[in-house]
């Protein structure tokens, strides 16, 4: 019943991508350092940088992070960022192709394992690890959702003033993700270290680290 159910969906969205607009996010270069809108990509450090707000400091959270895309997502997160999920894409995409498209496929590759996040605040880097409270081993795609292939082109090609959840297609996009974030334990999302988060309304530095090639 499932795989009809997503069969569907698929074809629901396919058909409403054609109705969704092209997200643009200006791009710049400096001496090896490029930047999406809002987040910047140094590709001798292989390294992803974005400002971003702490808005929950306790609770449970499906993910870490959240840059504005899915919108009924940012609810469920902890710290979010001032840039949107299209940017970030973009800055995988240029380090490291051949691991974004695992990513954004949702294959559990050993690379996403090596993928690295920190938090500094105040001048100081913290393992992002370091403000979740679970046995689990995380990856990148446990902090931050990064994104579907057969969703990105009518989640993201909305402005970030357009209400998705009123959107026909949210209902099915929320249930077949949620199976998505599920993990091999059965276990999704995670509760937030209280002892270690920053007080809400902190602003941080999200710095993503690849492995070298």
């Amino acid at each position: 019943m499932r795989k009809i159910f997503f069969g569907i969906s698929i074809i629901i969205l396919l058909f409403l991508s054609g109705c969704a607009s092209s997200v643009e996010s200006k791009t710049t270069e400096v001496q090896n350092v490029f930047t999406f809108g809002n987040v910047s990509v140094n590709r001798e450090k292989l390294e992803i940088r974005f400002s971003a707000t702490v808005k929950k400091n306790e609770g449970w959270v499906q993910h870490l992070l959240y840059l504005h895309g899915y919108q009924w997502l940012e609810e469920q997160s902890a710290i979010v960022s001032d840039a949107r999920l299209p940017e970030l894409q973009h800055g995988f995409a240029m380090l490291d192709w051949e691991m974004w498209d695992e990513l954004w496929q949702g294959i559990d590759s050993e690379k996403a394992f090596d993928v690295k996040v920190y938090i500094e605040y105040e001048g100081q880097q913290f393992r992002a690890n370091t403000f979740i409270d679970t046995v689990d081993e995380i990856h990148i795609g446990d902090m931050i959702f990064l994104g579907c292939p057969y969703f990105d082109s009518v989640a993201l090609g909305t402005t970030a003033e357009v209400d998705c959840v009123l959107c026909p297609v949210f209902p099915l996009e929320q249930e077949a993700l949620q199976e998505r974030f599920v993990r091999e334990n059965g276990e999704s999302g995670y509760n937030i270290n209280i002892r270690e988060m920053f007080d809400t309304g902190s602003r941080v530095e999200v710095i993503i680290k690849l492995p070298q090639r």
